[in-house]
């Protein structure tokens, strides 16, 4: 029996030449995206005037280590902040651009919100190396409005994939066996399962569904602070998403998702708002 996929339809339009960028269009989530090479920004068209999010990539070294930086540009747009990037950053070669692709652009809330979200991607993948200082944020943006924009996250992890830079995390980054499943390290980008229910964003109860259309799946929080699906218990949400899929690699953070009146919200999009939250108290 045929397994089922996720593969993300994304239509390339491929220029003749690498002096012209790669466009990308996601309908789905309703994207843009372009990769640029560093010499060629100045031939961006004005279709990039606008704002927008970026990550910049460094070459990958013999070890497979890829340097990044995440950015936004917002109220100007994303060509502008790349020809300020020419003058103030050289370790880059090209980059990664991506804005909304309707009539109305990304907001300069969004776009932060992005920002942040981004770079809790990045920071987390185990081949990257983070050239930001702070992570980003913004306070103002509304629960459903970043509910929506999650749906951001898996294309640009899947393009940047596609471009040679895998952004898998330690916790997914291999085939794991039914023991890893079980016994892998509870802790995701500084944040665990615990920290989120100690937090009031999860309770022993509270019901998680899959945001995956081919895998479509449930679970609750358990009373040992543990994932619990079809009888059996996990302490990592990856590992109860690897048994969903069959043991595959996955990663369970923006698999699973509780459901809100704005929608599924994927424990993800949890973990950004207690990193938000501490970063608040921070300062």
């Amino acid at each position: 029996m045929t397994q089922p996929t996720e593969s993300l339809p994304i239509t390339t339009l491929l220029p003749e030449t690498v002096a012209d960028p790669i466009v990308m269009y996601d309908s789905h989530a309703a994207l843009r995206f372009a990769v640029v090479e560093r010499a060629y920004v100045q031939r961006l068209g004005p279709e990039w005037d606008q704002p927008g999010n970026y990550i910049l990539l460094d070459p990958v070294t013999p070890e497979g280590k890829w340097g990044c930086y995440v950015g936004k540009a917002a109220p100007g747009g994303i060509r502008a902040r790349l020809m300020d990037h020419l003058r103030q950053k050289d370790h880059w070669r090209r980059a990664l651009l991506m804005q909304r692709d309707t009539s109305h652009s990304f907001n300069s809330a969004q776009v932060a919100w992005l920002e942040g979200r981004l770079y809790d991607l990045l920071d987390s993948a185990e081949e990257a190396v983070l050239s930001n200082g702070v992570r980003p944020s913004d306070e103002t943006l509304p629960s459903f409005e970043r509910a929506m924009l999650e749906a951001c996250v898996l294309p640009v992890r899947r393009v940047l994939r596609l471009l040679g830079y895998d952004a898998a995390t330690a916790d997914d980054a291999s085939v794991p066996t039914p023991s890893m499943i079980r016994t892998r390290s509870s802790r995701f980008n500084g944040v665990s399962l615990v920290d989120l229910i100690n937090a009031g964003l999860l309770g022993p109860g509270t019901r998680l569904v899959s945001v995956s259309t081919p895998w479509p799946a449930s679970a609750v929080v358990g009373a040992q602070n543990e994932i619990e699906v079809d009888g059996k218990s996990y302490p990592t949400p990856s590992g109860a998403a690897s048994a969903v899929k069959n043991g595959a690699p996955v990663n369970g953070w923006d698999f699973w998702a509780i459901e809100e009146p704005s929608g599924k919200t994927t424990l993800a999009t949890l973990r950004a708002r207690l990193l938000d939250a501490r970063g608040a108290a921070d300062t």
